[in-house]
């Protein structure tokens, strides 16, 4: 199953979130599950947090929402808004690395 973690920041944890950055880093690239892609991006307008996108393969939703919950950004609140969502791709070049 693919999966997709949606998190938008919230702007008042920026001093933690450049705190826990590497932490945060070395969380995902030693994740026991198979991580796609990873990515930040910018905020949309000032005084917006910026928001990140994971894309994962796992077994089932619950193994993705206990990964998601050991995150440090999760555990320490940098992330004011986490949505975890089942996603069924249909079509693009990299639907056949899947």
């Amino acid at each position: 199953m693919i999966v997709a973690r949606y998190a938008v920041s919230d702007p008042g944890k920026a001093a933690e979130r450049s705190r826990l950055i590497d932490e945060h880093k070395a969380y995902l690239r030693g994740a026991a599950i198979r991580i796609l892609l990873s990515g930040p991006s910018t905020p949309s307008a000032e005084g917006k947090g910026s928001t990140a996108l994971v894309i994962a393969e796992v077994e089932t939703l619950a193994e993705f929402e206990a990964f998601s919950a050991g995150d440090p950004f999760v555990r320490s609140g940098v992330y004011g808004s986490v949505d975890i969502y089942e996603w069924r791709p249909t079509f693009g070049v990299l639907l056949e690395s899947l």
